[in-house]
């Protein structure tokens, strides 16, 4: 059987374009499930404006936390996010996501 290769979109593929364009870009640890947003032109100022997001592994920055993250590129607010990975869909084999919103953490608490 043959492996389908993966096509990212052009806004998407590389640092300095999701910048460009003003596309969102968060990181989800695969040990931990934490969700966090990606500053991009830090990370084009980190890794150059052709550095590429796709298949790129950091570590989680989540204190206790020895996993690493992938990357998910979405073009705008409500749209679908994309899983920069080539190698399938990382989201069906990490933790599950958790954010400010799941952890109930959004909001402040009322007296």
């Amino acid at each position: 059987m043959t492996e389908i290769a993966s096509l990212f979109p052009r806004w998407a593929s590389t640092w300095g374009e999701l910048a460009r364009t003003n596309a969102l870009a968060r990181s989800q640890c695969r040990c931990c499930g934490m969700q966090q947003r990606v500053d991009l032109s830090l990370q084009a100022l980190r890794f150059g404006a052709n550095g590429s997001p796709i298949d790129l592994r950091d570590k989680c920055m989540v204190v206790g936390c020895h996993g690493s993250v992938f990357y998910m590129a979405s073009r705008t607010y409500g749209r679908q996010w994309i899983a920069m990975t080539s190698h399938g869909d990382p989201r069906k084999d990490s933790a599950l996501a958790v954010n400010a919103i799941s952890l109930n953490l959004g909001s402040p608490k009322k007296a």
